[in-house]
């Protein structure tokens, strides 16, 4: 229900007493105060009708979440329910806002301050509050500053440095005062907190080219050694890299190779401790060394060492066969739900997404067509009229024809509407049973960003040459639940895959016309090709037109072109299943060539 902005103002939100009605909260961060808000406003009868609107308005400033690595829009939904979601600074209004700014100004508690003079920034665009969000930021991270629970240290950190950053010159001093502050964290701890702390301030500090980065590579190998002591090999792989990244900043090859080289050697400890544990075993192993071997053979020298590897390899490889099990798929929603997190849950990042893109494949055209054979003697009257098939605006774009008995040809539209009913019937239980519990499983766990799915992909051929950040940052957003921009940037990027790959195959992807023009081919021609066909199979390429181009289908290429879909249909399954499409052809295809490689 919207905000009822006629009863929120400083005189009523001044009324409930925000600071004192959270000073007994046990940890001093948004989350949490949005818990205690929720639970008082319970008791409706200790409120009037304005504090409760004012209640309503605190609590969806609270339930946004940070974003810290995105400069220009720090905070998205907290949740996203189909069409629903919860609140972003874009839905309220800037004159309201503004008004509350001496309600803002006035609140006591550092987090408090900063969300709410953030929001004044982000949306109404107060120099003053942008100014003053920065110190209380600053403020809120050193009182949440501990080892173990690092995260909400952190990213009110880099809010304030990019925020401050953002600010030009008028922001050069505070800059300089948050990037103080990181190092003097820094220096308290040195690399031996137990965690990433250590390892994303010095990431911060090198970004802005401040500090000592010979001296942040000695804590990165304090933080590596602790790391291997207690068998964390993958954060221990991650701070040799950060170690090797400081070193080629002051320019000492040496140490910057070694530290490559312990960076892999970590990777190979991993894959042997996978190999030993339960659940993980040959498979797991074999990966995560295959890993490992492309590491290693980067560094200088290390071919050698990446030979011996190779030979290791070889025998998890062969061990893994016996590891492939049958997943069945018969189970109600909720055991779906619970499958699919079991899936990813306490993994490595690498290997939870490797599952992820594994979870699902494309619907067989044979299958599809005997389901709708089946309803159609089920209920044969329903087969025998024709449809019509509208877009998100409710306009008629085709009429699919009633069902011909004799027809097994999926170019028969009557027949390929109602395979293309079922594929979306199948996709919409995939989603939401399994691909968006486990995604939410991972981000809860790891929150993936743009480096990790980097090395995921790096290898992949059918991402198009000059493609890999639009990819990247398609697959990131994603990820966050951000299908605003997910859902803008995921069917061209697919429309790119497909006529890389055809033209790759040896395909033509344009036409020569009389005058010397060269107009591209469309993308259901494309789809139409040998080239296509082989590269993503008959099912693959039926899912394709079913998703992208085809009016009877879902369209969305098409949609999405012309501006025809609204914000709540950016949040549906199919762009949904889109996104995981792209991430699972980038993975596999990646995987496959390291594959090929370690061979």
């Amino acid at each position: 229900m919207p905000l009822d902005w006629g009863l929120i103002n400083s005189t009523n939100l001044t009324s409930i007493n925000l600071d004192m009605l959270l000073q007994d909260v046990e940890q001093f961060d948004c989350v949490t105060f949005s818990g205690k808000i929720t639970q008082l406003e319970q008791d409706e009868t200790h409120w009037t009708a304005e504090q409760r609107e004012c209640l309503r308005f605190v609590n969806s400033v609270l339930q946004m979440m940070l974003r810290a690595e995105q400069a220009a829009e720090p905070f998205g939904p907290m949740f996203v329910m189909g069409e629903q979601r919860a609140a972003i600074p874009a839905d309220f209004p800037k004159d309201a806002l503004r008004s509350l700014e001496s309600w803002v100004m006035s609140l006591i508690d550092p987090e408090l301050r900063a969300r709410f003079l953030d929001v004044l920034w982000v949306q109404a665009r107060s120099f003053p509050a942008a100014r003053a969000s920065v110190e209380a930021y600053l403020s809120s991270a050193l009182r949440l500053e501990h080892p173990d629970d690092w995260p909400l240290c952190q990213e009110r950190l880099e809010r304030a440095l990019r925020l401050s950053a953002g600010l030009g010159k008028g922001g050069a001093e505070l800059r300089l005062q948050v990037l103080n502050a990181i190092d003097a964290m820094l220096q308290r701890h040195r690399g031996t907190d137990p965690l990433y702390l250590s390892l994303r301030l010095i990431q911060l500090l090198l970004e802005f080219k401040h500090g000592d980065a010979k001296q942040f590579a000695d804590y990165a190998l304090v933080a590596a050694a602790d790391a291997e002591e207690k068998q964390d090999f993958w954060r221990a792989k991650d701070y040799f890299q950060l170690a090797a990244e400081c070193y080629r900043k002051v320019g000492q090859t040496v140490g910057e190779n070694d530290a490559l080289r312990y960076s892999a050697e970590s990777l190979v400890k991993e894959a042997e401790l996978a190999y030993k544990q339960p659940g993980r075993g040959a498979m797991a192993g074999a990966a995560i060394l295959s890993d490992a071997i492309e590491a290693m053979r980067q560094v200088p020298g290390g071919r050698e060492r990446a030979a011996e590897l190779h030979e290791r390899l070889l025998i998890l490889q062969q061990e893994s066969v016996t590891d492939l099990k049958p997943i069945s798929t018969s189970y109600d929603s909720t055991e779906l739900v619970q499958h699919a997190c079991a899936a990813v849950r306490d993994k490595p990042i690498y290997e939870a997404i490797l599952a992820l893109c594994t979870m699902a494949k494309p619907p067989s055209v044979d299958k599809l067509k005997q389901e709708v054979y089946k309803q159609a003697r089920n209920s044969p009257l329903g087969s025998l009229f024709s449809s019509e098939v509208m877009n998100s605006r409710g306009r008629v774009i085709a009429r699919a024809p009633g069902l011909d008995d004799n027809a097994d040809d999926p170019t028969h539209e009557g027949l390929r509407w109602r395979m293309y009913r079922q594929a979306h019937l199948g996709r919409s239980l995939t989603v939401q049973a399994m691909l968006n519990p486990a995604r939410a499983e991972i981000l809860a766990a790891h929150a993936p960003d743009r480096h990790d799915l980097a090395s995921l992909i790096q290898y992949s051929p059918w991402i198009p040459p000059g493609h890999a950040e639009s990819v990247l940052r398609a697959l990131v957003a994603g990820f966050h639940g951000d299908m605003l921009v997910a859902g803008h940037m995921v069917p061209p990027q697919l429309e790119a895959m497909v006529r890389h790959v055809v033209e790759s195959k040896g395909g033509t992807t344009s036409m020569l016309e009389p005058g010397g023009v060269q107009p591209e081919r469309s993308l259901g021609v494309l789809l139409e090709t040998p080239e296509a066909l082989q590269a993503f199979g008959a099912d693959g390429v039926f899912e394709l037109q079913d998703l992208l181009i085809d009016p009877l289908g879902s369209n969305l290429r098409n949609e999405m072109a012309h501006g025809l879909l609204d914000d709540s249909g950016l949040f549906g399954e199919d762009v949904f299943f889109a996104w995981w499409l792209l991430l699972r052809y980038c993975v596999m295809t990646s995987k496959l060539v390291e594959r090929d490689l370690g061979q």
